[in-house]
């Protein structure tokens, strides 16, 4: 099984239902031994077990530095192990490591390997959809293949087995006239072919680097979409790559893309990407854009037109497709550019360069960027200053981009803002290895924060005045007597692999009523802004505008967003963290990010 860290504030939710929860364990059967997959390796030096999962259960039991307890499972950033003894607690994800189990043994045969071809897939106990669901895959994951069984593959999942839609899938290598299929190899003695000039960009959300060149091999550490990693060299499909530590590691080829080295102080984003044209072999899998367990409907979509107006200074761009479409977008700077990636769309007919020259728009550049699958590639040539807001169509068959230079001067006088500062005592939130505590930064910041809106106009609401804790509830509830027009909480983030670092805002993930679904469209404008300016005050890895069910975000009358500013658990970012540069940053990037938000909402 995967594990994927929370965000601290999802932290909250259990504090909210301790009783809930302690009925769930008592009422529910404790998984077996038998099922544990993983093994925590204790870190700490003296570690406490507890009787729950939290700082507030109690602690019954201690276990040593290098102990080593089966996983039984997880909730948010703690693990339900199993004692010596037979007995079973609760221990802190941060003061573990956790390792995998090995693969199992199969039969010898040439490997097959798949990669999920959309979001959301089910991995099933059997193959078949009347079977239960044991796991959800994301686009882009590879997994090896032990056997097939008419149109299912089972899979090894890293930690147990599966059974996935071959519809829903990629064929990356040959099958074997076998059953059942080798998991890759070890690292093989064979030299990495030197590679240099090139930069392997991460093309899939979370992956791994290994020690050597197959799946077989140790984790690393993990890096994520949009990190670029200069390669050293490559053997077969894998490229040897260096880490920001100077560090070395291998990644599949399937989840990067290569670029030449850039010069230094420049930034180069391929319109075009060479693609090869590759015949299917005899048997090989179409790749589809068929959803969860539901037969294939044909290859990808194409884009079907571009539309583009000016209206009182804004410009607007409308792409239209022939089906449903994810998208990413992002900024670069030097010039200033805005980048938007259709996924599962080929270019179609749309024009390679639409001259604009508008005031924030000079040109937009169309390629087809990737194939296997479809990736059809816009880029904004903008003019300085200008913002950029994304907004999808309710059927996710086309996407409007606006684009218009904001007058953030006088935005903020008879505005109404509640800044949340998260945590408090007696719940300190995430700590950091040397210290740092989260309850504390984010309410330093939250008050540097007020500060600078005072100075520009607006009325500040602090949901927590002093060190104490606020019930979530609570937190919005005084944002909604208020009368306030944005809610914004602060927090910082943490991660059981130190390795991992970044700024990400989130927004409620629900959608109910007509006026819920046009407060999530407003958070997500009040999101993109907040983002946007963090990532460029801080300067460190854009994780994104994401959703989740957070009390304070589903509460709160009015747009509401959660900024995780940095990682306390790595220990570069729990440094800056220490610094009135970083904090005086956060405040400003907030501050800027609202202006934009509410000048934005005038200008319409």
């Amino acid at each position: 099984m995967h594990f994927r860290s929370s965000c601290c504030a999802a932290f909250y939710l259990w504090f909210l239902v301790p009783v809930f929860f302690f009925c769930f364990i008592l009422l529910c059967p404790s998984p077996g031994l038998s099922e544990a997959a993983e093994t925590a390796v204790v870190t700490g030096t003296t570690v406490n077990v507890r009787s729950g999962p939290g700082l507030d259960y109690a602690a019954f039991a201690q276990v040593n530095q290098g102990d080593r307890l089966p996983v039984l499972d997880k909730f948010y950033n703690w693990y339900y192990v199993n004692l010596p003894g037979g007995v079973n607690g609760w221990i802190s994800s941060q003061l573990v490591r956790i390792e995998q189990p090995e693969p199992p043994e199969l039969s010898s045969g040439n490997v097959l390997t798949i990669m999920i071809n959309t979001d959301g897939v089910n991995i099933r106990s059997g193959p078949g959809t009347s079977y239960e669901i044991v796991a959800r895959a994301s686009y882009g994951q590879h997994y090896p293949v032990m056997e097939t069984s008419g149109d299912w593959y089972k899979v090894w999942l890293g930690t147990n087995t599966g059974w996935v839609a071959n519809w829903l899938v990629a064929r990356k290598t040959g099958i074997s006239t076998t059953s059942a299929q080798t998991v890759p190899p070890a690292a093989s003695t064979t030299p990495a072919v030197q590679s240099g000039g090139k930069t392997a960009v991460v093309t899939g959300s979370q992956v791994n680097v290994r020690k050597g060149p197959g799946t077989a091999n140790a984790l690393v550490c993990q890096v994520s979409r949009g990190d670029k990693l200069p390669v050293l060299g490559q053997n077969s499909d894998w490229y040897q790559v260096k880490l920001a530590d100077g560090s070395n590691g291998w990644v599949a080829g399937w989840l990067v893309s290569l670029q030449d080295a850039a010069p230094p102080e420049q930034v180069q984003e391929p319109v075009e990407k060479p693609v090869e044209n590759h015949d299917p072999q005899p048997g090989s899998i179409d790749i589809s854009r068929g959803g969860e367990d539901r037969e294939p409907e044909g290859r990808s979509g194409k884009a079907l037109s571009l539309q583009v107006k000016e209206t009182g200074g804004q410009t607007s761009a409308v792409v239209v497709a022939d089906v449903p479409f994810e998208y990413e977008a992002f900024a670069l700077s030097g010039p200033d550019r805005l980048v938007l990636d259709l996924k599962g769309i080929a270019i179609g007919k749309l024009p390679a360069i639409t001259e604009v020259n508008s005031k924030t728009v000079k040109q937009i550049r169309a390629g087809h960027y990737q194939r296997e699958p479809d990736i059809t590639r816009l880029v904004f040539d903008l003019s300085g200053g200008a913002q950029y807001v994304t907004t999808p169509s309710g059927d996710k068959k086309s996407i409007t981009i606006e684009t218009y230079i904001p007058t953030i001067s006088g935005s903020y006088a008879g505005t109404t803002i509640a800044i949340d500062a998260g945590h408090g005592n007696p719940d300190p939130g995430a700590i950091g290895r040397n210290g740092l505590v989260e309850k504390d930064i984010t309410f330093d910041i939250a008050k540097r924060t007020k500060k600078l809106l005072e100075a520009k106009g607006a009325k500040v609401i602090m949901t927590r005045t002093g060190d104490s804790e606020i019930g979530l509830e609570e937190r919005a509830n005084r944002a909604n007597k208020a009368g306030a027009d944005l809610f914004v909480s602060i927090h910082v983030n943490a991660h059981t692999d130190p390795s991992i670092g970044g700024t990400m805002t989130y927004i409620y993930n629900g959608n109910g009523t007509a006026a819920e679904v046009s407060r999530n469209k407003e958070s997500n404008r009040l999101a993109r802004y907040v983002q946007a300016e963090l990532v460029k005050k801080l300067g460190l890895r854009d994780g994104g505008v994401r959703s989740a069910n957070f009390v304070v975000l589903r509460n709160a009358m009015m747009p509401a967003v959660l900024a995780e500013l940095a990682f306390i658990s790595n220990a570069n970012e729990e440094k800056l963290m220490r610094t009135d540069s970083f904090r005086n940053k956060s405040a400003e990037a907030i501050v800027n990010g609202i202006g934009y938000y509410i000048s934005g909402n005038k200008s319409r």
